[in-house]
């Protein structure tokens, strides 16, 4: 049975058309159809079917239309459509929907010409583009069905701009010139066409008719939005006056012009946020791999064909160390050629040390893997996981998922088309993804004994192996034919030759060891022992050591840190340590230990050390993470100054050279950072859990809200443990922060309380930061009046103080409530204070949210021209703002809307909704996202239209100016 949704909503069984009678049902089925293979919630459903008036009895009656449509479509076993919670899911193969079909053809042409080879990416992107049989869903009706489908069209219109371009590249002016003038004659302020079609003409010796081009775009531009063309446009049109060959080539559209107005119509996502990679994320293959055959075959025979129908997912699990890991790098490193789009690789931390990896941070790593940038992820999981499936669309990718705890731990890293693998790791029998995922489980067990002695020889040489026969057979049985056990053993009979394998095996044997089967670690600590009585002193110490790190894995400099020693130093311990199979490198300077082997570490580190000693390698640790963290922190956030706390250098510090290498350190360390304050905090070291939970407001630009909570009420603990005020207000900030965020009624208190005890000790950063935070607080929830006051209160405890920046702030905040108010002189007048004091700051992405302000001004005295100037401006700063896109773009956007539709620009109005929308989505707002669907409802020309002026209390603006400055003590 096939989809179709690019056209009317058609449903097909070979050249027949299976009827799908009644509104209701044809709804319910396109709005599955629209994210085909992800649950839709009841409530999303509901609304797609019924718009803003669903019935009392909306929840029954859609559960019965399901029925009926499942009876339509002889879906009577449940296998189409599943019913899972919070909703359904339509499951299909990408090959029988074709808006599935189409981005994967636009993908693979995209692919191929980003590897220059566009002659078939234009035969590629053909096919994909006669998919369609005009508007997406046409005719279905409802406004939230129109606005899903609309942005299938935007995805068709940009493909036919990227597959114009692909043939003016290859010479084909004279072949693709009436297709773009069609294109311009339907899209007459979409200046990209514009450059397009006036480049093609030029070439074709049209000169004149390109001029004429330009000219009509100019009128329109000029009579229509009082604005004119952009740079790239006017510097084609010199160039084509001047017949320069250089106008004969459309390389550039205005959308890829970073030094100008991007364009009339805002993208409805940045592309610049998507760089296409093809990552290779493995870690190094193991040399001396041995054994397996059965397992590795019958991996093999899961390797999906190039036309594959479903992802194919394989469940590897297993003991611990008996060996899961090696296999599943060893197999990935063998097949990833199969797989030219990329190998994603992740530890999912399922048994290791701290929290296991959460979806959501897994999914941030794997989008800045395929090339989204940093800023550009989305918050919500399910958002990420949407964002990633798209990514996936289209690719044969294999993605590995390494030391799983649960089902519920993979599910939402699945791509949903076909041609990926998904190669899971797990001590637990991941029962639920054999299940509902149909995956293919292989146990692995111990080794069997020619494949132990074969592992055992490969490593110590045959040479040795033969003069001791009996030798590695004992070490064989002594290591319970455990392949860590076994490499550890042999690694340290390889690395010193000198020792006869016989006294490996004497000295293994006078161990007290437990059985294999009762306890899985008892059955190396045997070769443990040896392993850590051979090491010389250095790597003896620094193993030791590595056992205290709380987080997952552990950098080079990190570790010389902890190690008390130079990096260059602590280097080639690491380095010989990993030739003994004592740790494994993970990346570039970084390294990590087997769980077990982290266990026995600390072990010794407990035996062997002084409580002095572990405590000063601690807080060596813990300084250098605390410092490094600050210093990134100044980078990121140049604007910003300094709270409570000022850590001292380390005794190496790291060096940053800039603001990505700082994100980049971040991104890296994240789940390092939240661990070592959690450890901090347990261990009674306050001042590192201080400055650390001073420096983690990264964390709200990645969409860590709910770690910015638990990391904050961890450290309150440390806080007032310290004896200092100041120390609990600056915590309370950040939680309350982050709580307001997530609409928590506890939000208002922590506030008032941070403001309270800052008043006590004469904190001003700290006032003004948590009555910044609390207006914004009560102007989310539209407590207008009440908000004006703490916002007052911040504007005159700034004024003077610091370097202007916290009375920039409030002059925005102050602008942006007085024109909820309706008093829109009030919010000129400020907006204008506010952007001054921005501008001089050099504060880009505040200068963007005043503009805005200053702008909706402008609307409340019904200047619309001014403010769409404003507002472009705005939108131009956001769009290259490194910060969440959320205040940075969406506002401004979503202002911009306001005069659009004051002037009957009802498309543009609603582009820009649209966009402002999906990025308030995408950070997690639900309240901004669904005032901004409301919004979108009532600017559909059906509908009448939209306001001049913004409703009072407009949430999409209510966190604007401030949240842009991250948490309140910035």
């Amino acid at each position: 049975m096939d989809f179709r949704v690019l056209g009317a909503l058609d449903v097909r069984t070979g050249c027949e058309r299976v009827p799908v009678p009644g509104a209701r049902r044809q709804r319910l089925l396109a709005a599955l159809l629209l994210a085909p293979n992800t649950v839709v919630s009841l409530s999303r459903l509901i609304e797609m079917t019924w718009d803003d008036e669903p019935p009392p009895t909306a929840t029954k009656q859609l559960r019965n239309s399901v029925s009926a449509l499942r009876e339509c479509l002889g879906d009577t076993d449940r296998r189409l459509i599943l019913t899972e919670e919070p909703g359904y899911r339509i499951r299909l193969d990408a090959a029988r929907l074709d808006s599935l079909r189409f981005a994967a053809g636009v993908a693979e042409g995209r692919r191929h010409a980003a590897g220059g080879r566009l002659e078939r990416a234009v035969q590629l992107i053909r096919p994909a583009l006669g998919l369609w049989r005009g508007p997406a869903l046409d005719g279905l009706g409802t406004a939230v069905l129109a606005r899903s489908a609309a942005r299938l069209d935007e995805q068709r219109l940009s493909a036919l701009e990227q597959y114009a371009k692909w043939r003016l590249e290859l010479g084909e002016h004279h072949e693709v010139v009436d297709d773009l003038a069609d294109l311009v004659h339907d899209h007459p302020l979409h200046e990209g066409l514009h450059v397009q079609l006036m480049a093609a003409l030029d070439h074709c010796g049209r000169r004149a008719d390109a001029l004429g081009v330009f000219h009509r775009l100019r009128t329109r531009l000029a009579e229509e939005l009082g604005v004119g063309p952009g740079p790239c446009t006017q510097r084609l049109h010199e160039r084509i006056l001047r017949g320069e060959p250089g106008a004969r080539r459309a390389d550039r559209t205005p959308r890829d012009d970073r030094d100008g107005v991007v364009g009339t119509l805002p993208a409805p996502r940045p592309p610049q946020s998507v760089t296409p990679r093809v990552p290779r994320e493995l870690p190094q293959a193991i040399r001396d791999f041995t054994g397996r055959a059965d397992h590795v075959a019958a991996l093999d025979a899961l390797l999906p064909p190039a036309g594959g129908q479903a992802v194919v997912i394989s469940a590897l699990d297993g003991s611990g160390g008996v060996g899961k890991t090696t296999l599943a790098v060893h197999w990935a490193h063998r097949v990833q050629g199969r797989f030219p789009d990329g190998t994603l690789h992740t530890n999912l931390r399922g048994y290791g040390p701290g929290k296991p990896a959460t979806p959501g941070e897994v999914l941030d790593d794997f989008l800045v893997a395929l090339g989204v940038h940093p800023a550009a992820v989305p918050v919500g999981t399910g958002a990420r996981s949407g964002l990633f499936r798209t990514l996936a669309t289209g690719r044969r990718m294999l993605i590995v998922l390494d030391n799983a705890n649960s089902a519920e731990q993979v599910r939402p890293l699945l791509p949903g088309a076909p041609g990926c693998m998904v190669l899971v790791t797990s001590r637990d029998s991941l029962t639920g993804l054999v299940v509902t995922e149909a995956a293919h489980r292989i146990t692995l067990d111990v080794l069997s004994p020619d494949e132990a002695s074969s592992l055992v020889v490969g490593i110590i040489g045959p040479a040795r192996a033969q003069a001791e026969p009996a030798a590695v057979e004992s070490l064989v049985r002594l290591c319970a034919r455990l392949p860590l056990a076994l490499r550890i053993a042999a690694g340290r009979a390889a690395a010193y030759e000198h020792v006869a394998v016989a006294d490996i095996a004497d000295e293994d044997s006078k161990l007290d060891a437990l059985s294999w089967g009762q306890d899985p670690y008892a059955a190396v600590r045997n070769v443990l022992q040896w392993s850590y009585a051979q090491l010389p002193a250095a790597q003896a110490s620094l193993f030791r050591r590595l056992g205290l790190h709380p987080g997952p894995d552990i950098s080079t400099p990190a570790a010389a840190a902890l190690a008390g020693l130079p990096p260059h130093t602590t280097r080639r311990l690491l380095r010989a340590l990993a030739d003994a199979h004592l740790i494994e490198p993970v990346a570039h300077d970084r390294y990590r230990f087997h769980d077990l082997l982290r266990a026995y570490a600390g072990e010794l580190a407990g035996a062997h050390d002084s409580e002095a000693e572990r405590g000063q390698a601690l807080d060596a640790m813990l300084t250098w993470y605390a410092h490094t963290a600050h210093t990134a922190d100044r980078l990121v956030y140049p604007t910003c100054t300094r709270v409570v706390t000022n850590p001292t250098e380390s005794a190496h510090p790291h060096l940053l050279a800039g603001r990505d290498d700082a994100w980049a350190w971040f991104t890296a360390e994240r789940a390092n950072l939240v661990a070592a304050l959690h450890h901090a905090v347990d261990t009674a070291m306050d001042r590192y859990a201080l400055h650390l939970v001073d420096a983690l407001g990264f964390l709200v630009l990645m969409g860590g809200w709910q770690e910015r909570v638990d990391t904050a009420t961890a450290a309150l603990h440390a806080a007032r443990r310290s004896g200092r005020t100041e120390h609990e207000a600056n915590v309370l900030l950040a939680r309350g922060e982050a709580l307001a965020h997530l609409q928590h009624p506890d939000a208002e208190r922590d506030l008032t309380r941070a403001h309270a005890l800052a008043k006590d000790v004469g904190n001003h950063h700290i006032q003004i930061a948590a009555r910044t935070e609390l207006g914004q607080l009560l102007r989310r929830q539209t407590r207008l009046v009440e908000a004006l006051r703490p916002f007052d209160e911040a504007l005159v405890l700034s004024r003077g103080f610091d370097t202007g920046r916290w009375e920039a702030v409030a002059e925005g905040n102050i602008a942006a409530l007085h024109a909820d108010l309706g008093n829109p002189r009030l919010a000129i007048e400020h907006g204008i204070r506010g952007a001054r004091l921005r501008r001089r700051l050099g504060d880009k992405d505040g200068e963007a949210c005043a503009l805005s302000a200053i702008a909706r001004g402008m609307q409340g005295i019904g200047d619309h021209d001014r403010a769409v100037v404003l507002c472009r401006r705005a939108v131009d700063l956001g769009r290259r703002s490194v910060g969440s896109h959320d205040e940075t773009l969406a506002w401004p956007l979503a202002v911009l809307a306001t005069s659009w539709d004051a002037l009957g620009r009802t498309e543009e109005a609603l582009a820009c909704r649209r966009e402002a929308a999906a990025i308030y989505t995408d950070r997690g707002l639900d309240a901004e996202a669904d005032a901004m669907r409301q919004l979108i409802r009532r600017s559909l020309p059906s509908e009448g239209g939209g306001s001049r002026w913004a409703p009072r209390g407009l949430p999409e603006s209510a966190n604007a100016e401030h949240r842009n400055d991250r948490d309140g003590g910035r």
